[in-house]
């Protein structure tokens, strides 16, 4: 992720889950990103949750795209 989509992230975290403050979810996704083996138990796993349904939401919005489709 570019820092633009990391900010962009961090904003629908914090308007959606909110279960962790913007710098410790901020320095998480940097380091994941970065690819650091972490391990996200505990009250990270809302992160890994949130990117996991991120990804997959890009994924499908891009193959929308590749085919044409418009909302």
């Amino acid at each position: 992720m570019k820092q633009v989509e990391q900010e962009a992230f961090l904003d629908a975290y914090g308007s959606n889950v909110a279960s962790l403050p913007r710098e410790i979810v901020a320095d998480f996704v940097r380091r994941y990103e970065s690819g650091e083996d972490i391990d996200y138990t505990g009250d990270h796993t809302s992160i890994m949750d949130a990117l996991g349904i991120w990804h997959d939401a890009i994924k499908w919005h891009l193959e929308q795209l590749k085919e044409g489709v418009t909302a």
